[in-house]
C-alpha cells in the first residue's frame, strides 16, 4: 500500500486496472486489489458438513423443545436448538458420507433435566394405538403427580414426528396415543420426557429416554 499526495488532477479513487485508490481521515491511498482465493473443501468438511445437513433436517421441527431441553448445556451461549444440533452431529449419527443416518437410541431431546424419571417405563400397542405406563417415583422433589409426561415419535418414512397427548399427568401411570395413518407400516421410535412449568414456577424438565422402535402394521 502507497501514501500519495494529491496530484493535478485531485487525489485518486476507486478502482484502476489492478489497484484501488483510497482515503483514510484525509490521507490518501492506492492498494492492490486482494487476491481471490479458492481452496477445495477437503474429504472431511465435506462429510461434516453433510452430517450437519442430516441434524438440521432431522431436528428442526422440535427446535422449541430443543430450546428448553438443552438450554443448560451453554447458558448466556448459544442456543439449546444449536447445541442440540452440535451434540447430534458428534454423537447420534452412523454410516459413511454421503449416506449418513440417524442413530435414533442416541438421540436426546432433553438434557441436564432435575425431573426424575418414572420407574418400568412399557409399551403397548393396540392398532394405530400406542400405550404407554409407567411407576411413580414417591418422596422426590424432583417427582411431582403434577409432572407432565410427554411422548414423542418419530416416523423415518415420512420423517414426521407426532407428540402425545397433552396434560398427561404422572400421577395417572399412562397415556393413549392415537397415532396417524401416514405411520402405518412404518417402524417409528418413540421417546420420553417430563415438563413442570407454571406462571408461577420456573420450568422444569427430565432428561429425554429412548423408549425403542414400533413397528405399525398395515
Amino acid at each position: 500500500m502507497a501514501r500519495l499526495n494529491r496530484g493535478p488532477n485531485g487525489p485518486p479513487s476507486g478502482k484502476f486496472g489492478s489497484v484501488i485508490g483510497s482515503s483514510w481521515r484525509g490521507i490518501y491511498y492506492i492498494k492492490g486489489l486482494q487476491k481471490e482465493i479458492k481452496k477445495a473443501r477437503s474429504p472431511l468438511q465435506i462429510a461434516q458438513q453433510n452430517k450437519f445437513a442430516v441434524a438440521v433436517k432431522f431436528l428442526n421441527p422440535v427446535k422449541s423443545l430443543l430450546d428448553i431441553g438443552f438450554s443448560r448445556i451453554n447458558p448466556g451461549g448459544a442456543t439449546g436448538y444449536n447445541m442440540a444440533i452440535s451434540y447430534t452431529v458428534q454423537n447420534c449419527i452412523k454410516g459413511n458420507d454421503p449416506d449418513f443416518e440417524i442413530d435414533y437410541p442416541s438421540v436426546v431431546f432433553c438434557t441436564k433435566g432435575k425431573l426424575t424419571l418414572p420407574e418400568n417405563i412399557q409399551m403397548e400397542l393396540n392398532g394405530l394405538n400406542l400405550k404407554v405406563s409407567w411407576h411413580n417415583i414417591k418422596g422426590n422433589r424432583y417427582s411431582s403427580p403434577g409432572d407432565l409426561v410427554e411422548v414423542l415419535i418419530f416416523d423415518p418414512q415420512s420423517k414426521t414426528f407426532q407428540a402425545g397427548p397433552d396434560g398427561s399427568l404422572r400421577n395417572t401411570g399412562e397415556l393413549t396415543v392415537s397415532i396417524e395413518k401416514h405411520f402405518q407400516g412404518s417402524v417409528a421410535h418413540v421417546y420420553l420426557y417430563l415438563i413442570r412449568g407454571s406462571v408461577l414456577e420456573k420450568k422444569e424438565w427430565s432428561n429425554s429416554v429412548y423408549l425403542g422402535p414400533v413397528k405399525f402394521r398395515d
